[in-house]
């Protein structure tokens, strides 16, 4: 593929779905996860995968497939996922909660807690037509969409609380998509206030993704793989992906004919060698994998390896 007689542009660093797609990127097509998780029919999947392996990428493409605000685009145009006529059915035809957990770090459980209800508040700020529809329940819309801050219990039920009220208003059940669902673990662990932290989450998440009814299904993604009695305890519908999962094994990082693509796409066929020299050595599941970010720099560092 070339844009107007131009190569694309390598993505380096780039991590948004619909930008890639508009912008003239060079994508390397992982649209069929949009099959599998459709396929799959798990209420909860967690995918673990190691950081710069295309995990934000991907929930934003599967943003971008789900979600109803974006009806009519043409950003699958020509992916493989078209070829799964049974995925049509849902494209673009739910609402979407999308929360990023990454900016969530603080020096104590107050400032985690404070930050969250700030994130949660912004989320609901997305979704502000809900705010004077008369097909949402009026207390939902007078708890949620007041100017007070939220209590430690509202910040808690806030999620299944939003989706109870997306299905009201769209009558359909929403999809629940959580980036870094660890890194405020992370940030917390061997600090004096990671338990106050891992209390406030595993309620958090209990109450957004253990048997919640209103929500049609959620992704999660992080680096960690955290004991689910720690922090998804009581949650009996999780599906978890991680490194040694086969099912999913090549929908994140890059397949060695992915790798091959890349570098006859920008000329140099005869670097494959050199790149798998250097960017080989991960193994998802079945598949041998390269890190993408890795790869994209070589590449646009005019494939000079270790720069």
């Amino acid at each position: 593929m070339k844009e107007e007689g131009r190569l694309l542009a390598i993505p380096s660093g780039v991590d948004d779905f619909r930008e890639i797609r508009e912008g003239g990127y060079y994508f390397v097509d992982k649209s069929e996860l949009v099959s599998d998780i459709v396929n799959d029919r798990s209420k909860v999947f967690l995918f673990t995968r190691p950081r710069r392996f295309g995990k934000s990428l991907n929930l934003s493409m599967i943003d971008a497939f789900f979600n109803l605000e974006y009806k009519g685009n043409k950003w699958f145009d020509g992916l493989k996922v078209n070829s799964h006529p049974e995925v049509e059915e849902h494209r673009n035809a739910y609402p979407v909660i999308r929360l990023c957990m990454k900016d969530l770090v603080a020096d104590d459980v107050e400032g985690f807690n404070g930050r969250l209800k700030l994130m949660l508040k912004s989320v609901y700020r997305g979704f502000k037509y809900l705010r004077d529809s008369d097909l949402v329940d009026e207390d939902l819309r007078r708890e949620y969409f007041s100017a007070g801050d939220l209590s430690d219990m509202q910040m808690e039920r806030s999620v299944i609380s939003l989706c109870q009220m997306l299905e009201q208003y769209h009558g359909v059940k929403p999809i629940v998509l959580i980036d870094e669902y660890d890194n405020p673990v992370n940030n917390a662990f061997n600090r004096d206030f990671y338990a106050g932290v891992m209390g406030s989450l595993r309620r958090f998440y209990s109450l957004t993704l253990k048997g919640n009814p209103h929500m049609s299904f959620a992704v999660v993604t992080g680096v960690m793989q955290i004991a689910k009695e720690s922090i998804f305890s009581g949650l009996n519908n999780l599906r978890v992906d991680n490194v040694f999962s086969k099912k999913f094994d090549e929908r994140y990082g890059f397949t060695e004919p992915e790798v091959k693509d890349l570098c006859s796409y920008y000329g140099h066929p005869e670097k494959f060698e050199e790149a798998k020299e250097w960017y080989d050595g991960y193994r998802f599941g079945n598949a041998d994998i390269y890190n993408p970010w890795s790869l994209l720099t070589y590449i646009c560092n005019d494939f000079e390896p270790g720069t």
